[in-house]
């Protein structure tokens, strides 16, 4: 009879203190179910706890990045590396990490040296490893040299323990060369891990047809990865072992929680677009899965219930592309004060759907929008428009759901045309809607991109420098990166998206900070429309020196309110059918004059805000006379 091993799952630093792994809830919880002995640490509260919660969410959160943060650690794996190479090491953390002296002062560099040098003491100080025949590490962002400092020590001291690695950073060659590098690594998982785990945990000689394993027999052998659970099938996660982890932390990090804190809960796997060339989130995914609605609205239920929380940060590329206004109705009717965060897809979703979004309890919604230049959009293969891309920011405006966005800049096939386009295009959204983040791009490992450089206009992909200070020479030969710097065919354009964004950002506060002072609710409101039933009202304060109110006839009104949702040229006409095709015609250029309406492609789109969404009252609250009342003229 097979032998039913003792299962460690280790989760390190730099994850997030605000949320527990979902790769230690889900594995634990499977392996639980078929009766396999596991314990669960998230080492990572640890770490934040002994760097204090402010100094460890300072080198992982932007403008920092917890990939850099990995550093620390170099000087417990190679230190002899370290030794050679201290003075740059720290020059460039302390460049990259700290921009204001202030911030130098409070986290010097030697305190975290110390601090993680304490860490790592106290993890084998404090551990008993004799328990546990088999010790997995989950990969994600920033946990990488983390892991492998510590399972070398393990190996060290237990040579018996099995080590296991999971994760995208280790998914199929990758695993391969990482497990060629590192002797004291003995399994990778590419892919899925919850069976293969299982096999592993209860096989003691034929790894050959353990789905994703990949390990050495004579030479390094990796089986296929062809395994894909059914989602719907799997156990709800656990997260006994988070709140027992947390519990045994300062006050400090478990008010952390307490207060910031929320459940993952896992909807899909995959991606069902999966075209981005920037993209290499899911290489460890063969195709695209989602859970029911009643899996996904009973798990949120029994979770909610079991663990006494209403914030979840849904686990997905997106939301569910089947059955979507089902779930949210189904959310809606719990009438529970929930707290989502979500990614969302900019073109799935009409105006009505982000109210019952809103309404169904999500707060929080990162849209992938990327760009505003069409042709920008084109290039990263995203399959949407940038009219869907103001539609679903003007959406979550109006519904007051935040977006926190990013633009992706600087691709290596970059032109003026991007940039001219984006200036362009967002003149007609930069004074009421909320600024991006600037992101450049970067080459990873199983992208589009990186499968097709020469068509993105790379040479040659190289080691960035923050891995030449991670990993020695001989090491980093070894070609386990997962981000690269790269060189171009032709030299790349460089356009000044930063002071784009900066200029975006800083007319948006000006006026978003004269509503605020006038203590007016309505002046927080920059660019919205109030309707009149046989008439209506825009108002227009995105150029504070020139104040616009436009007030439409029954017709045009019409026409604007048939733009609330994307709509095309032919479908306005069958939808108005009592106005002539020219009359048509001219009125939609009058109102892209006007600045309140977008087009592209033929297809249109109103962009003032509802304001009675905005708000949330009733319509019959509302009337022109008492919003023009209200509205104060600039000085």
């Amino acid at each position: 009879m097979p032998k039913n091993n003792h299962v460690l799952l280790i989760s390190m630093p730099f994850a997030g203190t605000h949320i527990p792994s979902i790769q230690l809830a889900a594995l634990e919880s499977y392996l639980s179910k078929r009766s396999i002995s596991v314990t669960s640490k998230h080492l990572y509260l640890k770490a934040a706890e002994m760097y204090g919660i402010n100094a460890y969410n300072y080198v992982i959160y932007p403008p920092n990045d917890s990939y850099v943060a990995q550093l620390f650690f170099t000087n417990n794996l190679f230190p002899q590396h370290w030794k050679d190479n201290y003075q740059r090491i720290k020059q460039y953390f302390t460049t990259k990490m700290f921009t204001k002296p202030m911030e130098e002062a409070n986290y010097t560099f030697e305190y975290y040296v110390s601090i993680t040098n304490h860490f790592i003491q106290w993890i084998f100080e404090s551990m008993d490893f004799t328990p546990y025949d088999i010790i997995g590490f989950t990969l994600n962002y920033g946990q990488f040299l983390p892991s492998l400092s510590v399972a070398r020590m393990i190996k060290e001291m237990y040579p018996e323990k099995k080590i296991v690695l999971g994760g995208s950073r280790t998914v199929g060659e990758l695993g391969v060369r990482v497990l060629q590098t590192f002797d004291f690594i003995d399994f990778i998982v590419s892919g899925e891990g919850e069976e293969a785990l299982y096999q592993l945990a209860t096989n003691e000689e034929d790894y050959s047809s353990i789905s994703g394993l990949i390990y050495r027999k004579e030479k390094i052998i990796k089986n296929p990865s062809d395994a894909k659970i059914d989602l719907n099938q799997l156990p709800y996660p656990t997260f006994e072992s988070f709140f027992e982890d947390i519990a045994a932390c300062s006050q400090e990090i478990l008010q952390y929680y307490m207060y910031y804190g929320c459940l993952p809960i896992e909807i899909s796997r995959g991606c069902w677009w999966n075209k981005c060339s920037f993209c290499n989130l899911n290489i460890q995914f063969q195709q695209y899965r989602e859970k029911g609605t009643k899996r996904i609205i009973d798990e949120i239920n029994f979770l909610s219930e079991k663990y006494k929380s209403l914030n979840f940060q849904i686990i997905g590329n997106t939301l569910p592309i089947r059955n979507k206004k089902e779930l949210l109705i189904s959310l809606k009717e719990m009438e529970k004060d929930f707290n989502f965060i979500a990614e969302i897809r900019a073109d799935q979703y009409l105006s009505e759907d982000y109210t019952l979004l809103k309404d169904a309890g999500f707060r929080v919604l990162q849209t992938g929008i990327e760009s505003f230049s069409q042709n920008y959009l084109e290039k990263m293969r995203k399959g949407t428009n940038v009219i869907d891309n103001i539609a679903s920011l003007k959406y979550c405006k109006e519904n007051n759901i935040k977006n926190p966005y990013n633009l992706i800049v600087h691709y290596p096939n970059e032109d003026h045309s991007d940039f001219e386009q984006t200036q362009q295009n967002i003149t007609h959204i930069m004074n009421y809607i909320n600024p991006p983040t600037c992101c450049d791009f970067k080459l990873m490992y199983g992208s589009p991109v990186y499968c097709n450089k020469q068509m993105y206009n790379i040479k040659d992909a190289t080691n960035t420098p923050i891995d030449q200070l991670m990993f020695p020479e001989n090491i980093l030969k070894q070609d386990f990166s997962f981000v690269f710097d790269f060189t171009t065919l032709q030299e790349p354009i460089h356009n000044n998206w930063q002071d784009l964004l900066d200029n975006w950002k800083k007319s948006y506060n000006t006026l978003l900070t004269f509503g605020y002072q006038t203590q007016r609710d309505i002046d927080l409101f920059i660019f919205f429309f109030v309707d009149g039933k046989n008439y209506l009202k825009i108002y227009d304060k995105r150029n504070s020196n020139q104040i616009q109110i436009y007030t439409l006839n029954e017709v045009e009104r019409e026409v604007f309110l048939s733009c609330i949702d994307i709509i095309s040229f032919e479908q306005l006409k069958q939808k108005n059918p009592f106005i002539q095709e020219t009359e048509l015609e001219m009125m939609l250029q009058n109102f892209k004059e006007m600045g309140i309406v977008f087009e592209q492609k033929n297809h249109f789109l109103s962009l003032p805000l509802d304001l009675r969404k905005c708000v949330g009252i009733h319509k019959e609250k509302i009337t022109p006379a008492a919003v023009e009342n209200s509205i104060p003229l600039f000085s």
